[in-house]
């Protein structure tokens, strides 16, 4: 019986609510399911563009990786090609490194054929931006004064703050599994006193997800003092 991860992806707020939003995706990937006598084992939803890839922009995605690894046989279950990146290179990347991936509806699609789909989706990720860029242009050329009017500066930076910290919240949350995992190593804990004879080192924690290839929220690689400030805020120290 086929064991499946499943990998969902929206970028926009008008994707959630247009025939790409997650409730879609999920349809047909529960489908594929269904039809091939497979048994569901994770499921993952992500917000962000098609053109982010790192471990920072996608935490969801990397994830599902770790996943696939700890769970030899399974596969990583998308809606669509461009759910995965419009980026041919990332796509190539996985396919070279032997990444289990397949779209809903096409269990068996050969590198060929993954390669077609990947370079569409690359081609409508350039056409967005093209049409973008000549609507600003367009739009500037029209007298329209683009940016923030300076009477609403002070209520835009108070939104991005709010933003920011909904964005650092949801990544804590999106890397606590594969922390909670890294729990589970006792190598992670060392020897502290009669009354509390073990407890978690932050340094060691911070080489687990160094190996493991996950970056700070900022980017940048793990700190004595990054694990040290995470496992404080998620209340495990």
């Amino acid at each position: 019986m086929p064991e499946y991860i499943t990998y969902l992806r929206v970028s926009t707020q008008g994707q959630r609510q247009s025939g790409l939003g997650i409730e879609a995706q999920r349809k047909l990937v529960n489908d594929h399911i269904q039809k091939q006598n497979g048994t569901l084992i994770y499921e993952f939803i992500e917000t962000e563009s098609g053109r982010k890839v790192d471990v920072d922009d996608r935490p969801q995605f990397h994830l599902a990786l770790q996943m696939i690894k700890d769970h030899p046989g399974a596969k990583m279950l998308i809606a669509r090609t461009d759910r995965i990146a419009r980026d041919l290179h990332f796509i190539s990347g996985l396919l070279k490194n032997k990444v289990p991936l397949i779209v809903a509806g096409h269990e068996h699609m050969t590198k060929l054929e993954w390669h077609m789909h990947a370079m569409i989706a690359e081609h409508e990720a350039d056409l967005i931006s093209t049409r973008t860029r000549q609507a600003l242009a367009e739009a500037k050329k029209r007298g329209v004064i683009l940016g923030c009017p300076k009477e609403k500066m002070k209520y835009v930076q108070a939104i991005a703050t709010e933003r920011n910290a909904y964005m650092t919240k949801q990544w804590r949350k999106g890397i606590r599994p594969l922390v909670d995992s890294i729990l589970q190593d006792k190598s992670v804990y060392i020897k502290s006193s009669l009354k509390r004879p073990e407890r978690v080192h932050p340094k060691l924690v911070a080489e687990k997800l160094n190996n493991l290839g996950v970056r700070t929220y900022y980017n940048t690689p793990w700190t004595y003092d990054s694990a040290k400030g995470y496992l404080k805020r998620e209340g495990i120290l």
